[in-house]
């Protein structure tokens, strides 16, 4: 999940951005809302974030301002505001992006879009360590082509070699990142990487690179669709 806050005063701007962010990306997971300089500040001081959307104009000061109080900051910046003339400085702060309201879905997701680039890089694992015959075994995530369940085991296939964890499959997916590991049924998550190609039906297959064929559920199917075109737009 990308945790996320959102600094904005006006009620209806604030249910507007959060419903936006619920239909499009359901994984940024919105921490707080806040509407002030003061609990914006102690709230970035005192939790890990990944995101933050600012109004320019909040009370007891600007969303500037508060940027400003944190110069040392890990997560990314989105201003949202109705005053364009905020945008050299907003971007002098270090902003990610810059929104106009009335937000437009084709404005918003090409932001989001991205900053979310920018945040998963930072967030994907470059390897993951596997117990695999009494030894925890390095493996880069980029070489796993599929991982499949075994009832309480999984199996992670790369090019070379299938190995074995005494984790189950729920433990992985939540371990990697969502945007590029998805399941696509309930006994295999792919690496859409490694997808060559995708056919299409009430319930689908995909064909991975190493020539293995991968269904695809019928009930998963659209979120797999989603997730596909997400990825295509990042990479």
């Amino acid at each position: 999940m990308i945790r996320c806050l959102v600094v904005e005063d006006e009620f209806a701007a604030q249910q507007l951005l959060l419903k936006k962010l619920n239909v499009f990306y359901p994984d940024v997971e919105v921490l707080a809302v806040v509407n002030n300089k003061a609990e914006a500040i102690d709230f970035i001081k005192n939790n890990s974030l990944d995101l933050v959307f600012l109004d320019v104009r909040i009370k007891g000061g600007t969303g500037i301002d508060v940027l400003q109080e944190v110069p040392d900051r890990q997560f990314e910046a989105i201003f949202v505001t109705a005053y364009d003339d905020y945008a050299i400085h907003a971007l002098n702060e270090n902003a990610s992006y810059y929104l106009l309201k009335p937000l437009r879905n084709a404005d918003f997701q090409k932001g989001m879009e991205a900053v979310l680039k920018r945040i998963r890089a930072k967030k994907e694992p470059d390897f993951i360590f596997v117990p695999y015959k009494g030894v925890d075994i390095r493996i880069p995530v980029k070489e796993i082509i599929y991982l499949e369940s075994d009832g309480a085991y999984t199996y992670l296939v790369t090019e070379t070699e299938r190995y074995i964890s005494s984790r189950n499959l729920g433990y992985y997916e939540k371990k990697f990142p969502a945007y590029r590991f998805i399941r696509s049924h309930h006994s295999f998550i792919v690496n859409l990487s490694h997808v060559h190609s995708f056919k299409k039906g009430r319930s689908g297959a995909l064909l991975m690179g190493n020539g293995v064929e991968i269904p695809v559920s019928q009930r998963r199917m659209m979120d797999f669709r989603k997730a596909a075109e997400r990825f295509k737009t990042d990479r």
